[in-house]
């Protein structure tokens, strides 16, 4: 992945694609001095050599080197590459406190996505935003070495990439692996992607992970698309040009994309073919796990909730999607293999349309139960039920990790949502839903973040104009007996100030979760409900 994308893409705009490609292999002629010392590189010498040279001019003399004499067992291995010139971004970069979209793609997630991505059609294969290679070099390795040797004489493979010394590593590190006789036979392009001085080839397909970050100044060569101006994203625009331009792709993203507002133009163009979304929840584990070697950056971890994507253009049936994977770090191997996450898939595919604008992630166990509440709800929402000053009045927290939880009046806190109601009926009715497994379902759904959006909210689905005098009854003794139990059930923060949050006992969650499939009409245990508060993909933990 790349990093200051758009102050990259600027230098585009002056210089032309063909006078990039032209200076793009610099041949460097190694003193006796830097053999010696690359005979015996270390990490000191690497960096004393970026603090001195730069980052540039020591990666072409690293190059040239383990092409001339090959790579060393010590430090100068092509393993090692990606994580040198991460090493070395922090060193050049050391007073830039944050890393600009830049998130590395695991070994595991590598391999995922090069078995997919085998599977599609597409003669031509092209790694978009190559960085220092771990996707084509992960999907070669796949392929094994014959396969790979075919594809690599023939002419057929293309990196891509606006930072020449990333793509320079890239190549390097195949040409050191496959042989320095294919270093014209493979494809290099160093440039602005989204410019339209750059294209794919024909009948190709695509493995991707593109920039992540607003775009902050619009390429003159880009093309201007509703996506574009819409989104403001890297990411989503990258997504446009590689799905329209590409017979298939494999592209990982955040997963903001599925159900996000400014994404709704990206998710109209997804209409027109089929495929796959894969969504990870970024806790307990998170998919991009990694070191990030910023100076002011001490975090173990990228945290980003990515979204795999696979892209067919053979029909346009639309998109099958997996709910949010939420999964401990125990579980990551048995869980990043394609079978085990293909397991997760619906038969249902999703196309979206005005009246339904959003992609939602629903476990294939709880289809059903989906289904009978969006037929039973008929389009009525939480929204009808408020009002803008009523006398009742409901409050709940606007964090939710592993649930939702309301409480009469308002919390001791910053963050919450406060709903008004006229009537008792409604707000007894409102109390018990959100302290179901039904409004926290909701936004594991449609969104799963950080917060609990109140659009989101509002836009629940709800079948008060079903309820039973019987109902009405339940839902008031309910909340009579929750609300006079509610200190108990308190928990306060000193994080910053005082955070009130209310945990009520499970119970209390699975009597309303049964009194609603009774309304609804359905057989569902309530252990199936245990899917949605998980915080393990493989195993069932509440």
């Amino acid at each position: 992945m790349e990093r200051d994308y758009c102050q990259k893409m600027l230098f585009d705009d002056i210089f032309t694609l063909e006078e990039q490609v032209q200076n793009k292999d610099v041949v460097v002629s190694l003193s006796i001095d830097i053999i010696s010392k690359l005979r015996n590189y270390s990490i000191e010498y690497y960096i004393k050599d970026i603090e001195t040279f730069g980052l540039e001019r020591t990666w072409d003399y690293i190059c040239e080197y383990v092409l001339t004499y090959g790579d060393n067992t010590d430090f100068l291995v092509v393993n090692n590459f990606g994580e040198m010139y991460e090493i070395g971004l922090a060193v050049q970069d050391k007073y830039q406190k944050k890393e600009n979209g830049q998130y590395y793609t695991p070994d595991d997630v590598a391999i995922v996505m090069s078995e997919w991505f085998d599977s599609l059609e597409g003669q031509n294969i092209c790694d978009v935003g190559c960085g220092t290679g771990k996707l084509i070099l992960t999907y070669l390795d796949y392929i094994g070495k014959e396969r790979a040797l075919k594809l690599l004489n023939e002419g057929r493979v293309y990196l891509y990439d606006i930072d020449s010394v990333a793509l320079k590593i890239c190549k390097t590190a195949i040409l050191l692996k496959y042989g320095k006789e294919l270093n014209d036979k493979i494809h290099d392009i160093a440039g602005d992607f989204m410019s339209s001085k750059i294209q794919l080839p024909q009948n190709c397909k695509v493995i991707s992970n593109p920039p992540y970050a607003a775009i902050q100044q619009v390429g003159l060569y880009w093309r201007n698309t509703r996506i574009l101006n819409d989104s403001r994203e890297l990411y989503s625009i990258f997504m446009e040009k590689i799905i329209k331009d590409s017979i298939s792709s494999v592209i990982i993203t955040p997963y903001s994309f599925i159900s996000g507002s400014k994404f709704y133009s990206l998710r109209t163009i997804l209409n027109q073919y089929n495929g796959e979304i894969y969504s990870f929840d970024n806790v307990p584990g998170n998919i991009f796990c990694g070191k990030k070697h910023g100076i002011f950056n001490t975090n173990t971890s990228n945290s980003v909730r990515a979204a795999i994507t696979v892209v067919r253009k053979n029909n346009s049936d639309g998109f099958r999607l997996t709910p949010l994977i939420r999964f401990k770090a125990v579980e990551r191997e048995a869980l990043l293999q394609c079978k085990t996450l293909e397991s997760f898939l619906p038969s249902q595919r999703q196309k979206i349309s005005s009246d339904k604008p959003m992609y939602y992630k629903c476990f294939k166990e709880l289809q059903p139960l989906y289904d009978r509440l969006i037929e039973k709800a008929n389009h009525h929402i939480l929204a009808e039920l408020i009002s803008e000053t009523g006398t009742y009045v409901l409050s709940m927290p606007n964090t939710c990790r592993y649930f939702t939880s309301a409480v009469s009046g308002k919390m001791n806190r910053s963050g919450q949502i406060t709903l008004h109601f006229d009537d008792e009926k409604i707000f007894n009715y409102v109390y018990c839903l959100i302290n179901s497994s039904f409004a926290y379902w909701h936004w594991r759904l449609f969104d799963g973040g950080i917060t609990y959006p109140v659009s989101l909210l509002l836009k629940m689905p709800v079948i008060y104009d079903k309820l039973s005098e019987e109902d009405h009854v339940f839902f008031k003794e309910t909340v009579k007996e929750m609300s006079n139990k509610a200190d108990e059930f308190i928990v306060k923060k000193k994080n910053v100030g005082i955070q009130e949050n209310i945990k009520y006992p499970r119970y209390y969650r699975d009597r309303i979760n049964q009194r609603f499939f009774n309304i609804l009409d359905i057989k569902v245990d309530n252990s199936t409900m245990d899917l949605v508060h998980s915080n393990m993909a493989l195993k069932v933990s509440v």
